[in-house]
């Protein structure tokens, strides 16, 4: 009898030990589980990849460790499962609608979150789900009250453990026995677990970028220089340049590719026979489904973006406030108008920040482009107006243009209501949850096709030898895409096709073409050899130390002293102006209470200004605003562009009205 009150006093006593362990594994298989999506594909990881199967439950058990050393040991157990819990569901929410896991950078994505957060979740969704995690909140707060005594061993316990964990992950660092695949960081998510890959994910935010130039330094600066003197003639005639517009085409690919699905017509009926006499292929992209900046900044400065850390956007963090050499730098120096163009709002991804460092003369983004947008919804982006701006950029230069335009009327979510009204009906042996959002996607990639038609004849039609560089940022989020049965090409592999009106000497893609290369490919082909990343992928791309010497070249011009840049093409912030000066205010019209401003370049965006007081302004046309004012003498009038999250961004239009009278 007294054996058994001793045994129960035990079992009181330390029940936490029992479940600290119980609950730590259950955990971790739980969000394998939402990782891998199947209770079989579970058993087979633990089967075949105990180690790292153990890996996850060391991490999660050290995480669990808190609780020996505190009283309120439920509220602790509860609170740490609430924080896994939480990250695994928001991890496969991220995952299903970016194509890309959840990582530690995350973090400095949260302006950008808020302003998609309403395309993907609808107001009652969002509301039951702030009242879920209330009711939550308030059930672990109750718990807070129940205490259990903290012994002097769990303190020992705890430290062991933590110990243990730390030296063991120190080892599987060390020796890399779980490097995270940068190319793949969804592979990588599966392959090795979802606590490890977010923790790893973590790690490059605490080290150090600094580089340590040894003697290789010297022998690839020599190559390069080398490479130069070799390389001096150009097969471009000076005298008429050309002009090189990129245009990156938001979750392009080739539809026919999937498997089951017929088309009532073909959707990139143009871009289809551009191939037939076009140099075109496949680029590997660093992201699927999302991350359009990613491929953008590839493109731009041929930095691959395994030189960054897993999941940073260098437009939200490094570009806003570091110079990078890009193709603007290069063409910047041979005197050419460089204008980026994008049909959404300017601030997203800090663009309005990191344009400016990319070394582009001219802006134009949506507050920039003149008409009634509506409610800025990145699915419903009209294309059309995107080309329309980058015709009348070309028209208005007097110069040779670098224009690069990003599209994004193909962008997701897609539709899943029945379109039987569509141009281009999808049949075929697929479900109704694959066959309504392709529907969608494919007849918003055919509006893109034709206005890629347009620019194409335009160009024939211009006496101005011209390149045209398409291609794709990423491939569409869509179920009939990541279903291995009907699409089995890499995700990571996206259509590239470049167009030229006038003849060019041939010249080789690199073999199997990433984005970083896109870039100097083209420079290639205009016998253009500027700029220290281009010399690299020159000279080194069939190289079997390609990648370490692409690390330390890339380390150095991000993050050391770009000693890579030999003086030569320093990128520089440029005075980046907005829009393309259509802008202007003409005369002003005092009727009552009711101020007309009348003038040029007018959009949904704009806001009116009087002697620097902000006034709620109506947009009438491209040419008409009006604003509610008392009658009164105002010394200056202006009128800002307003983007995401009501920020005013670029110069606008100020005057006064002594000037205008």
């Amino acid at each position: 009898m007294l054996n058994q009150k001793r045994t129960k006093q035990l079992l009181r006593s330390n029940w936490y030990y029992g479940v600290w362990i119980l609950v730590s594994f259950l955990l971790t298989f739980m969000m394998q589980w939402v990782q891998l999506g199947s209770f079989p594909n579970v058993l087979q990881f633990i089967h075949e990849s105990t180690f790292y199967f153990v890996v996850n439950f060391g991490i999660v058990l050290a995480s669990m460790s808190l609780v020996l050393l505190v009283k309120q040991k439920v509220f602790m157990f509860s609170l740490i499962t609430f924080v896994w819990s939480f990250l695994s569901l928001a991890n496969a929410i991220v995952a299903h609608f970016r194509g890309t896991p959840l990582m530690f950078s995350d973090v400095f994505l949260i302006k950008e979150a808020v302003k998609l957060v309403d395309l993907y979740f609808t107001p009652a969704t969002m509301i039951t789900f702030v009242g879920l995690l209330i009711i939550l909140i308030i059930v672990i707060g109750f718990l807070f009250k129940i205490k259990s005594p903290v012994k002097k061993i769990d303190y020992v316990l705890c430290g062991v453990i933590l110990s243990c964990t730390t030296l063991g992950l120190y080892t599987v660092e060390r020796n890399d026995w779980m490097a995270p695949i940068k190319s793949n960081y969804m592979k990588s998510y599966q392959t090795y677990g979802f606590s490890y890959s977010i923790l790893n994910s973590i790690y490059p935010y605490l080290g150090s970028n600094q580089l340590v130039y040894d003697e290789n330094i010297d022998e690839i600066m020599n190559a390069m220089s080398l490479a130069v003197e070799a390389q001096m003639s150009s097969t471009i005639d000076s005298e008429s340049p050309y002009n090189l517009i990129v245009v990156q085409l938001e979750s392009f690919m080739d539809p026919l590719l999937i498997q089951g699905a017929e088309y009532s017509e073909d959707p990139i009926a143009t871009f289809r026979a551009l191939t037939e006499y076009s140099s075109n292929g496949y680029i590997t992209v660093p992201t699927f489904g999302a991350g359009t900046v990613m491929t953008e900044f590839e493109v731009l400065t041929s930095i691959s973006m395994s030189a960054l850390k897993p999941g940073e956007i260098p437009y939200d963090q490094l570009l806003c406030t570091t110079p990078v050499q890009s193709l603007a730098t290069i063409f910047n120096t041979k005197g050419y108008q460089t204008t980026f163009l994008h049909n959404y709002e300017g601030n997203f991804y800090n663009r309005h920040l990191a344009i400016g460092n990319l070394g582009f003369d001219v802006y134009v983004p949506l507050e920039y482009m003149a008409g009634d947008h509506g409610v800025h919804q990145i699915d419903k982006t009209d294309d059309g107006l995107l080309f329309n701006y980058v015709i009348q950029a070309l028209e208005q230069s007097e110069e040779p243009d670098f224009i690069y335009a990003v599209t994004a009327g193909t962008h997701q979510p897609y539709s899943t209501t029945d379109g039987t009204d569509s141009e281009i009906i999808v049949s075929g042996d697929l479900s109704e949850e694959y066959r309504l959002p392709l529907q969608d996607y494919v007849n918003r990639m055919h509006s893109l096709d034709e206005q890629i038609k347009r620019l194409v004849e335009y160009v024939n039609n211009s006496d101005e030898p011209t390149l045209l560089v398409f291609f794709s940022d990423h491939l569409p989020n869509l179920s009939a895409v990541t279903d291995e049965s009907m699409y089995d090409v890499d995700l990571y592999q996206t259509p590239y096709l470049i167009y030229s009106n006038a003849p060019l000497e041939p010249v080789l893609p690199y073999e199997n073409m990433t984005s970083y290369q896109l870039g100097a490919y083209a420079l290639n082909l205009l016998g253009i050899y500027s700029g220290a990343m281009h010399k690299i992928h020159d000279i080194y791309a069939d190289s079997d130390d390609y990648q370490s010497i692409l690390d330390t070249v890339q380390k150095d011009l991000l993050y050391g002293e770009g000693r890579f840049y030999e003086n030569q093409l320093l990128p520089s912030s440029s005075n980046l102006f907005f829009g393309l000066g259509e802008l202007s205010i003409e005369s002003v019209e005092q009727t009552g209470n009711l101020l007309l401003i009348h003038g040029n370049g007018f959009s949904s965006e704009s806001h009116v200004y009087l002697d620097g007081e902000a006034l709620s302004t109506t947009f009438v046309s491209s040419q008409l605003l009006q604003v509610v004012a008392p009658s009164q003498t105002y010394q200056t009038i202006e009128i800002k562009q307003h983007s995401g999250l009501d920020q005013a961004i670029g110069q606008g239009i100020q005057t006064t009205i002594s000037q205008l009278n």
